[in-house]
């Protein structure tokens, strides 16, 4: 669980055993590259000008990944003719079996417009890092039967690729709606 405070700056997340880890948000993010569900390079910069929603997660996730992906569809759904100023990014943290064509197939059913990317091991560590992100596999990872806990929070990113809002997981797609229209207006003002 993460809490922005956004006065100090600081990102103090409560992970594994409790342990309570603070970070600099100023530092969170940045420039990547990794490869679409189109098996085509992506960098975050092809967005620009749009305000990202970034998740990393995993298509054979059980629960969060399809919540948290249903409820950035529905927000873009409220959103209406904004939406297009949106680019919902999903990053796989199971390169092993979400392949471009698996990721392809798994985004479908939450919208056209969202990106699935993925790539090697190393290029998945490095994006995750930036982002203050984990991810680590629990199971026999020798077979396909292993289930991944990972980052659960979706990061709102402004129409220049700097991170603005950490939101945790679970707040409801209003929060999400509220936060884009934000940083929107704030772009045409």
């Amino acid at each position: 669980m993460c809490i922005l405070i956004r006065n100090i700056t600081l990102l103090i997340c409560i992970g594994f055993l409790g342990q309570v880890v603070a970070k600099d948000v100023r530092n969170i993010g940045g420039e990547f590259t990794l490869t679409t569900q189109m098996n085509e390079p992506y960098s975050l910069s092809d967005s620009k000008g749009k305000v990202v929603l970034l998740f990393f997660g995993f298509t054979r996730c059980p629960d969060v990944c399809p919540m948290t992906l249903s409820k950035i569809q529905t927000a873009l759904n409220q959103l209406g003719n904004q939406a297009a100023q949106v680019q919902p990014l999903l990053i796989t943290v199971d390169p092993k079996r979400d392949t471009p064509e698996i990721l392809k197939n798994y985004l479908k059913w939450f919208g056209k417009n969202f990106i699935g990317l993925t790539g090697t091991t190393n290029e998945i560590d490095r994006v995750v890092k930036q982002y203050g992100g984990f991810y680590s596999f629990e199971g026999d990872t020798s077979s396909n039967a292993y289930n991944v806990d990972h980052t659960s929070n979706l990061y709102i990113i402004d129409t220049n690729g700097k991170v603005t809002n950490i939101m945790p997981f679970g707040l409801p797609p209003q929060a999400i709606v509220k936060n884009v229209e934000k940083l929107l207006h704030k772009q045409t003002s």
